[in-house]
This record gives C-alpha cells, structure tokens and sequence, in this order.
C-alpha cells in the first residue's frame, strides 16, 4: 500500500510529543509510506473553547488529505483506548479509509474492565467492538505487544509491527 497515513493516537499529550511523532513518521517512511503526525503549536484563538474548536477542525483536514489511518488503541488514562482516538477511527471508517491499530497492552478488554453488574463484553478484543470492527473491516488485526509502565505509550515495536500490516495491504 502507499498513501499518507494518519497516526492517531494519545501520544499528542506526552511531553515528548514531538520526538516521538518524528520516530513514527520515520518509520512509516522506511516502509514506503508518508505520515501525518497531529501536533504542532496551538493555534491562536481568543478563548480556550476557540483553541478546542480549532484543533478538532485542524485534525478533521489532516484526516481527509489521508489514503489511511494506523491508530493507537492501548489504554489511555483508563482501561480503554483514547476516546479522540476512537472518534478518529471513526470518521476515517465513515470516510472509506483502512484503519490499522496496535496496542501495548495484551490483555483483553474483559479482563481490565472492574465488575460493576453490568454486561462486560467477551469477544477477546482489546477494546470495545465497536473500535476493533473498524480494524478488522479494513482488513487487519489488532497487532498487540506487551510492554510494561512507563513505556507503554513511548515504545514503538507494536507500531512497526502494525505499519508493517498496512503497508503490506
């Protein structure tokens, strides 16, 4: 596959943010493919609500330059993926774009969920099947990798692994 790949993911609020966009892009240039990294200065804008409201607009036209999408589905800030990410997924789904994931995280969704009473789902994915359809109606798989705290954001072996996927599509 060639194309511009969208890599979205919760990596924009690292500190590190902008080394480890330069990594993935790399990467995804070594096999054969351009990428967009959604992160840059904030733009100017005369209220918060402003900044949100034009960071979302700003990420929706990166989105729609994009042939695909390679999403990071580990954990972020709970036991389920980033919700922007899942939002991303989504409207590159709806936009008739292959969407590839990864995780740093091999356990279920099942078995990180706390049992509360209500319905867990049990399908052995590594998140809600809403999020992993959208991977495997692009024709791919979740590529996971176990990797231990602090790097499970940072570490860049699943998301070789998964690029490697796309490219391969």
């Amino acid at each position: 596959m060639t194309g511009t790949v969208y890599l979205a993911g919760p990596e924009v609020f690292l500190s590190n943010a902008a080394e480890i966009g330069e990594a993935k892009v790399r990467i995804c240039r070594e096999h054969g493919l351009d990428a967009i990294f959604p992160f840059g200065a904030d733009p100017a804008a005369a209220d918060v609500a402003d900044i949100g409201h034009l960071i979302f607009e700003r990420c929706v036209e990166l989105m729609d330059r994009c042939d695909l999408a390679v999403a990071n589905l580990t954990p972020f800030r709970g036991v389920s993926m980033d919700v922007g990410t899942a939002v991303e997924m989504g409207y590159m789904l709806a936009r008739g774009r292959p969407v590839f994931g990864y995780t740093n995280v091999v356990d279920d969704l099942e078995h990180r969920v706390t049992e509360d009473g209500l319905v867990i789902e049990q399908f052995g994915f590594v998140d809600n099947l809403m999020c992993e359809g959208v991977v495997w109606r692009s024709g791919g798989t979740v590529v996971r990798t176990a990797v231990d705290e602090p790097d499970r954001l940072t570490d860049l072996r699943g998301f070789t692994a998964c690029v490697e996927q796309a490219a391969r599509k």
